[in-house]
C-alpha cells in the first residue's frame, strides 16, 4: 500500500492497525511517547500515506486507500532525501553546514546514527502502542502543571536577599555609563 520510498526499504515499517483505532493511536503515542499530532497531510503524494504523528524526523503514516488499515514509520521527506543520496553516492553534494541546517546532526555519522535509532525508537514505540502496552518513560511527570509557579516566585526571603545585594552595592552617581 505504501510503496517504497525514496530512502529504501530499510527505512520503512509496516504494522497493521488492527483492533485500535488511528485516533486512539494517535492519542497514546501523543501522550505517552512524546509524538506529535499530525492533520493527516500526505507529504509523499496521494495514496502514498497520511501523516498520523510525527516524532523528531520520522513520521507515522496512515493507509489512505479504502479498505485498507495499515500505518507505516518511515522518515520524513527531508530526512528521506538525504538518506538516499548517502546510500547511492551522492553524500559529498551535501556539506556539514547543509546537514547541520537541515537537520542539527554535525556530519553523516552523527547524522546515519542517530536516524537509525530515531527509527528504531519509533518503530518499537508503535508497535508497543498498538499492542497497549506502552508506557510514559520512567522518571516522566505526566501530572507536572506547566502553569505551576517558579520555586522562588513568592519567596521573601529571595526577595530580601536580592534588595540586600543591591543595597550592598553603592554606585557613584558621577561614573559615566562610557558612552
Amino acid at each position: 500500500m505504501f510503496g517504497l520510498y525514496p530512502a529504501g526499504p530499510n527505512w520503512v515499517r509496516t504494522f497493521a492497525l488492527g483492533e485500535c483505532s488511528s485516533r486512539d493511536l494517535q492519542k497514546s503515542l501523543g501522550d505517552l511517547a512524546g509524538f506529535t499530532a499530525a492533520i493527516q497531510h500526505q507529504p509523499f503524494g496521494q495514496h502514498r500515506g497520511a501523516v498520523l504523528a510525527q516524532s523528531g524526523q520520522t513520521l507515522l503514516l496512515i493507509a489512505t486507500t479504502p479498505g485498507a488499515f495499515e500505518i507505516a514509520v518511515t522518515p520524513t521527506v527531508e530526512m528521506q532525501h538525504l538518506l538516499w543520496s548517502y546510500q547511492e553516492g551522492y553524500a559529498s553534494q551535501w556539506s556539514t553546514a547543509e546537514i547541520r541546517s537541515l537537520t542539527g546532526y554535525s556530519g553523516w555519522s552523527e547524522l546515519l546514527t542517530n536516524a537509525r535509532r530515531e527509527f528504531s525508537r519509533v518503530c518499537d514505540q508503535v508497535a508497543a502502542a498498538l499492542d497497549g502496552t506502552l508506557q510514559a518513560p520512567h522518571g516522566a511527570n505526566a501530572s507536572a502543571d506547566l502553569n505551576e509557579p517558579f520555586p522562588n516566585e513568592d519567596d521573601d526571603a529571595f526577595y530580601s536577599q536580592m534588595a540586600a545585594m543591591s543595597a550592598s552595592m553603592s554606585v557613584s552617581e558621577d561614573l559615566s555609563c562610557g558612552l
